[in-house]
Formats: C-alpha cells, structure tokens, sequence
C-alpha cells in the first residue's frame, strides 16, 4: 500500500516574447478557454478532458478590464511590444493532496491574495485536477504595477546623475550618465526563495490545523539534513497499534520514495539519451569540449543558435561604441575569434548530425534535405525521445521543412517574416532617415561600412540613439533576406535541381514555393513534363471528407489538431496554400458553397483586423495579401514560359527544344507573307494557279 503524501513543487518562469511565447496563448493552454489574439488575429483554444477551475484575482488599482481574461493578455502585450518583453510571471505549484478540491482552492486563495494580489499584480489563477494523484494550480502574474487611475504604470525609471552643483554628470563618450531606479522588486532573487518560503509556511499551516503530521519545506534534504525517517519501537503498551500505525507508514513511504527514485534515475538515464553521443569521437569530444571553453556556452544544437545572435546584437553594439570613439578593438577582437569558433563547431555538428542522421535515419535523401533540416530532425529526435519510422518520418520533415523558416526567423532575428516588400521598404526608410543624419556632418552612408574610429564624436546624443537603431535594424534586415533566400532556395533547388535561382525575383521564388508545398510535399524533382501536367489540369490533392474539415477549421468549428490528415494541417497554415485549398473546394460538388463564401469573408475579416494591428505597430507596413483564385488559374499565371525556362535552365535537351521551337516559330513568321500571297493568288484565279 502506498500513502499519498505532502510534497513541495513550485517552480517559476517568465512567458517572454524573446522566447517566442504568447500570453494569449499561455492563458488558453491554461484555463481552457478560447481566446483571440489581436495581435495575431487568431483564436487559442486547447481542448481538455477535464475542464480547470480558474479565475482572476485583481489589485485595488486595477482597471475593470483586467478581470476579462482576453482583454487582460491582449492589453498586456500591446503595452510591451519590445522584442524582448516579458509579458508574465508565471508558478506552477503542486497542491497538497491531503486536503479536499474546497480546502485546495481556499490556501491557494489566500497565499496569492496575500503574496501577489496585495503587492499590485494581476493573478490569472488555473486549477489542474486531471489526475487525483497530481492537483496543482497554475498561476500567470503581469509584470507591470497599475497607477491610482487604472492606467499602467512603470516597472522602473531613469534617473539622471548630478555633480553637487546640479550639474549633469557625462560618460567618457558624452552621454549623460543615469542609473535604473526599479518601482517594484517582483524581479529581485531573493522574491522567489521568499515566495516558495511562505508557501511552505502556508501548507503546514492548514496541515497542522487539521491535525495532519505531514509537513513540507521549500529547502532540498541536504539543507534540511535529513537522511531518513525512523521507525519508532512498538512495545506492548497502550500506544503500541498508533506505533504500528506509525511504522506501516514510515515503510510505505520508503517503499514510495524508493519507487520514485527508481523511475527518476530511469527517466533520467532516459533523458541523457542523445542520438548524437554515440556518434561523436574522442577527438571530437576533446574539440567539443575546448570549443565550448571559448565560446563560454556548451556547445550542442541549442545553444549555438543562442550564441549567434548574442555575438550578432554585441557587435552591433561595439560597432556604434568604435564610430563615437571608444576602443574597442580588443572586444571585437575576441568576437572574431568566438565567430571562428563557432563556425568551426558548427561545421562538427554538422558532420556528426549527417553521421546520426545516416545511422537512425538511413532512408532520409541528403540530397533533398539541407543541413538545416537535419539539424532540426536530430533535435526532435532527441527532444521527444523517439526515433521516427516510416510515414512518421516523411510527415516530420514535411513539417520541419513547413515551420523551419518562421523558426529560424524567431530564432535568429525574433521576427517574423512579413513580407519581402515590407522588409524592402522598411530598409528603404531606415537608409533615407540615416542618410538625412548623416549629410549634416558631412557624411555618406558608404562611411558606416568602414566605421573610422571616432567618425560620429561629435554628434548629438539623439543622433547617436537614432544612428544605433537604424544601424541595427539593416543588419538584421539583411540577415532576414538572407534566412528567406536561402530557404526558398532550398526547397526549390530540391525540386527544380537544373534551375538558375539567381535569374529569379523573390515574388517569384514565393509563388513557386507556395506551388510546390501544395503538389509537391515530398519534394520529388519535377520534370518539364510534371509542370505542364500541373499546369494544364492540376491533381486534386484532399477528399470530399478533408474539404469539409479544412473548412471547418477555417470557420472555427474545429481546432488544427482536429484535423487529422499532417499534410492538411501544413497547408492549412499558411495563407498562399490555403487559398489554393479554398480553389479546389471550389470545384468539389458535393460542397456547399456557402460554406466556402462564409470561409473567404471570415478570412478577409480576420486579415483587415491583423492589418489595423500591424498599421498601428509596424512603421511603413502596406497590407500584403492572397486572393481568391483557383489552382489552375494560379498555376496558369506563375508558369509562365520565361520562368519555365528558368526553372529548367541546366537541363540542355529541353534548352535544346526550346531553340527548335523558336527557330521554327521565326520560319513561320518568315513565310507568312508568302502564304498569304499564295492564298489570295488561289482565290482569285478561282483555287486554280501554278
């Protein structure tokens, strides 16, 4: 027999844009509820067996608003737009099973009532009772304090140092020197080990009033000391069955932690199963470990993502730092030695993935994936633990190549791709407002390339600010045009292996791609012949069955995860697809139509509001957006004979036909005058002539 007994959990973490999270979305995973996204212009919900018990818990400053869930998150992330914000705190505390779902909920309450609600913040409170053995509640905290008006107010404030005349105190390099003053302490250490304290102190607080023996500490047992729980002697006398009592369960809780140590060190030798380990040699783990001295990061698939764009964001920074006249030569120095180090230990993953890669996945095609894709496959492999077979396995890259450009995007940049006229205006404005600054001090664009140490000494403090904006912002333009190139590319080298990419326009490249996602999943090279197939009577790709449950989703019947086929769900996604989607259901009879109009006007409701939304937030942003068409007009209008011969420019017989072809169409031209002479000569002489 096993005994239930009190334990201690509680675990806090930050739902950040930097991580590519969403509040909107982590309070509908939480509470079960469906929520729209403004700033997406989608809906969140997450279906579950059991529906939680949640609620929210407001300040006395806070707005009436703040109790609607929705209203809460959207307004929380439309207040912080950095990249980098927080829009949450978040605890994950296990509830102690010795007390009722009632006396749960009620010291749950009051400890956030008192540690959290009191203090200033919203709490978002969600209460899990999936599984009797498992209670817990988790709790999303806002991170900004609400002024006496209802407004939002400041986590922290500037201010400016003075000398003891009031005067402004400067920098070495002119700017005015200043400290953060922070509003609230939310963010300190030493709050979390307070918090998880006085949760403790509340469980065996009502454990104690309610006469349970059990207790629970936030400390770890090497800090409590305690190595074991000891039984007591039963004797015979009057208290010999309570120490019976007693002893039977010490034993079951030793019998209990036994058994919860041995899953722990299965799952953890479970979790140190890395389909990389095996395949790395001594001389490799000897590089790897050197390697990750340098870079100061340990060095596998994860964190080198993170260690590129932390020496990308610090040499923009040294860069501005060198133009004002700091020496920084030394720093920029030791980037190009980590940038070294980087590439060299991305060019050993690289060779260990394809070796992992060949050993657990013999069947993959390494020439119709890239690098990038198998990277990606080894980290899902080692993430969920499982080694994908068979149809498994092609659905997994269908995905990987799917999501991989909007994942490297936010990996990389932390945008995500909006369009390529977007991203070229955008760099267009940012050039022009940079070269308006610079012509005052006499100088070009072209100056910045070079970056003459001490080139920008002598300008303002807010020409500086504006400088090291617009700097930053092209360089991560630029890596963003880079990234969506060299995506497109290789999917499109994939399926067009003779084409010339570099003849191509990005537009082009976008439309083929949305094409070849559609027909063409499995990345199987297309012949001439494929293309004209495709172009004159395109396949049908979905039954009658999916039609009705894409447009089901479209119309927010269903969930994404409802829709059961993996390739649906992939077209279904993204707008250029879904819209070819939409042209076949068009010509499936057993639909009703209506349904399809219906579909189309939520999608363009759904588009103008996420336009509004990037029009108020995005600077230069234009609406970009796909229209109603069907798969053989799309195809018809994209293949067209110059792009063909593009796509098909390597390939010499069909090069070889298509000057056949031209010289023939320039003989005919050349002999149509004598056919129409010949043909009026026939006519006048009555069809008779020599």
């Amino acid at each position: 027999m096993v005994i239930d007994m009190a334990i201690f959990h509680m675990s806090f973490s930050n739902i950040s844009a930097g991580k590519g999270r969403s509040a909107i979305a982590s309070a509908a995973y939480r509470s079960g509820e469906k929520l729209f996204d403004d700033k997406e212009g989608r809906s969140y919900f997450y279906a579950r067996s059991v529906i939680p018990e949640s609620f929210i818990l407001t300040p006395k400053n806070a707005p009436k608003w703040a109790n609607d869930r929705q209203k809460l998150w959207n307004e929380v992330e439309k207040k912080d737009r950095k990249s980098n914000s927080r829009y949450a705190k978040e605890f994950n505390v296990a509830l102690p099973v010795e007390l009722s779902e009632d006396e749960q909920k009620e010291l749950l309450t009051k400890y956030v009532q008192e540690n959290f609600v009191d203090q200033g913040m919203v709490a978002d409170v969600a209460i899990h009772l999936d599984h009797p053995d498992n209670p817990h509640a988790h709790v999303m905290l806002t991170n900004r304090p609400f002024n006496p008006d209802g407004s939002w107010g400041l986590k922290a404030k500037t201010q400016y140092i003075k000398d003891s005349n009031g005067k402004q105190l400067l920098t070495k390099s002119g700017f005015p020197k200043q400290r953060k003053i922070w509003l609230v302490d939310w963010d300190k250490k030493e709050k979390i080990t307070e918090w998880r304290h006085n949760w403790a102190a509340s469980v065996n607080q009502v454990l104690e009033q309610k006469n349970i023996p059990d207790r629970i500490s936030e400390k770890s047992f090497i800090e409590q000391g305690i190595d074991d729980t000891p039984t007591q002697h039963e004797g015979i006398n009057s208290k010999r069955h309570e120490r019976k009592a007693f002893n039977q369960q010490v034993k079951s809780q030793r019998k209990a932690q036994a058994q919860y140590h041995n899953l722990d060190q299965k799952i953890r030798n479970h979790e140190h199963f890395d389909a990389l380990t095996d395949e790395l040699s001594f001389s490799e783990k000897h590089t790897i470990h050197d390697l990750s001295q340098q870079l100061k990061t340990y060095v596998d698939l994860e964190h080198l993502d993170d260690k590129e764009r932390m020496l990308f964001n610090w040499k923009n920074s040294l860069l501005i730092k060198h133009a004002i006249g700091e020496d920084v030569n030394q720093k920029l120095l030791t980037i190009d030695q980590q940038s070294m180090s980087l590439e060299q230990a991305n060019q050993l993953l690289n060779r260990v993935v394809d070796r992992a890669t060949k050993k657990l996945y013999p069947t993959v095609n390494f020439e119709q994936t890239t690098p990038a894709q198998r990277r990606e496959l080894i980290k899902e492999t080692n993430s969920e633990q499982t080694i994908f077979k068979d149809s498994e396995l092609t659905e997994r890259l269908a995905d990987i190549r799917s999501d991989l450009l909007n994942q490297q995007l936010l990996t990389f940049t932390k945008r995500p791709y909006t369009s390529w006229q977007l991203v070229n205006q955008q760099a267009q404005t940012i050039e022009k407002q940079l070269t308006a600054v610079l012509a005052k001090h006499g100088h070009q664009l072209a100056d910045l390339k070079h970056t003459d140490r001490g080139i920008l000494a002598a300008y303002q403090s807010n020409e500086l600010e504006l400088i090291s904006k617009a700097v930053k912002d092209l360089r991560v333009i630029r890596e963003v045009k880079t990234v969506v190139q060299t995506q497109y590319n290789s999917i499109l080298m994939t399926a067009f292996p003779d084409s010339d990419l570099d003849q191509l326009d990005t537009i082009d490249k976008e439309q083929i791609y949305t094409a070849v996602v559609y027909y063409d999943p499995e990345l199987k090279p297309l012949s001439v012949d494929d293309l004209r197939q495709l172009q004159h009577q395109p396949p049908v790709v979905f039954t009658n069955q999916q039609h009705q449950a894409g447009l089901n989703y479209l119309l927010g019947k269903i969930e994404l995860q409802d829709v059961k086929d993996h390739r649906l769900q992939r077209v279904l996604k993204h707008d250029g697809t879904r819209q070819l989607f939409l042209g076949e259901c068009g010509q499936d009879s057993k639909l009703n139509h209506e349904q399809i109009e219906a579909v189309q006007t939520r999608l363009r409701h759904q588009a103008t509001r996420f336009d509004q939304y990037k029009q108020e937030q995005v600077k230069d942003y234009q609406a970009i957006n796909y229209h109603q068409t069907s798969p053989k007009n799309y195809l018809t209008n994209i293949l067209d004979e110059a792009l063909i011969t593009i796509l098909y420019a390597k390939n010499s017989d069909y090069l070889r036909k298509q000057q056949l072809r031209g010289l023939k169409e320039t003989e005919w031209e050349m002999t149509k005058k004598q056919r129409q002479h010949q043909t009026r000569n026939r006519h006048e002489d009555g069809g008779m002539h020599l």
